[in-house]
């Protein structure tokens, strides 16, 4: 597999740096002078339990840190049939991802994994077979310790990443019969790839991408993404990257004109099945940070359908 030149890995390293940064600060500026989002989601949670069930009790978050990872259960959790839903979440402040799932209300469990700055760092946590299987391990005995979900054991998987956690979702999905575990991936301005010539994407690096997409085609799955149109130089960007898997999967653009969340300005969506791509304007860092602060609205909605239905 061709190696990614230092100059690229240093450019990509600044890119996510500035982003991490600026988007630790607009966390802390969007909680100044509000309550927080799990404070919030009690009132909003706890109306729709009275509407659903009058013995569903909303309780306050649980938290758990454990190595590179920070749990998350939030307010409305409640486990169904013995099991709880996964969402592995990584790259990003642990309080984006409980502020969206407080939004978006998916009934899940939520791991936040950062392992630094660097697609590489991410990619090589979860290179080698079986270190997926060692992070639910651990995510099942932090789970334990909140109570929260006494003797229920994990049910379906949702793999999520933001910016450079999508080499950790490829990685893993790349594991020995992990994929056929994982019921789904919603990627947020991701993923990037790789040249193995000017202008030309290598394409052995998509394939794990391309069967995803392919079996989200079919209904087996659920692949959801998003990107800005930030250029690159050295290494593709998101919008070539989920270009030539679209190309490769056959799946048409549609031109839109939306508007989005936190002002984003969508100009194409492609769907077929449970394969969903919608592409926005921004060139700059906050427009790569409002991919993630706007999963509740653009990605997570796939998400609690899809686990709300069966």
């Amino acid at each position: 597999m061709p190696s990614r030149s230092r100059s690229t890995s240093v450019a990509l390293s600044a890119t996510l740096t500035l982003g991490l940064v600026l988007a630790a600060g607009a966390a802390q500026a969007d909680n100044v002078g509000r309550p927080a989002a799990a404070q919030e989601a009690v009132v909003r949670a706890g109306g729709r339990a009275a509407e659903r069930a009058g013995d569903e009790t909303v309780r306050e978050p649980s938290r758990v840190k454990f190595g590179h990872a920070d749990l998350y259960v939030p307010t409305f959790f409640h486990p169904v049939a013995g099991t709880y839903d996964l969402v592995v979440h990584f790259h990003g402040i642990p309080s984006l991802q409980e502020d969206n799932f407080e939004r978006a209300h998916v009934n899940a469990i939520v791991v936040s994994v950062n392992m630094g700055i660097a697609s590489d760092a991410y990619s090589a946590a979860f290179r080698a077979p079986g270190s997926f299987d060692a992070l639910l391990a651990q995510t099942q005995r932090a789970l334990d310790k909140t109570g929260r979900a006494p003797g229920a054991t994990v049910g379906r998987i949702a793999l999520e990443a933001w910016s450079a956690g999508f080499a950790s979702v490829g990685a893993i999905l790349k594991q020995p019969g992990v994929a056929e575990r994982v019921d789904a991936v919603l990627l947020a301005d991701g993923p990037h790839s790789m040249y193995d010539a000017p202008h030309h994407i290598y394409e052995p690096g998509m394939e794990k991408w391309v069967r995803f997409a392919e079996a989200s085609m079919r209904g087996d799955k659920l692949f959801a993404l998003t990107h800005s149109s930030i250029q690159t130089l050295g290494y593709p960007s998101t919008t070539e990257t989920i270009g030539e898997l679209l190309r490769q999967t056959s799946v048409d653009k549609m031109p839109t004109l939306a508007q989005g969340p936190r002002g984003m300005r969508e100009i194409y969506e492609s769907h077929r099945g449970s394969f969903h791509v919608a592409g926005y304007e921004g060139q700059t860092a906050h427009d790569h940070i409002d991919h993630i602060k706007g999963m509740s609205e653009t990605l997570l909605p796939y998400l609690r359908e899809r686990w709300s239905a069966r």
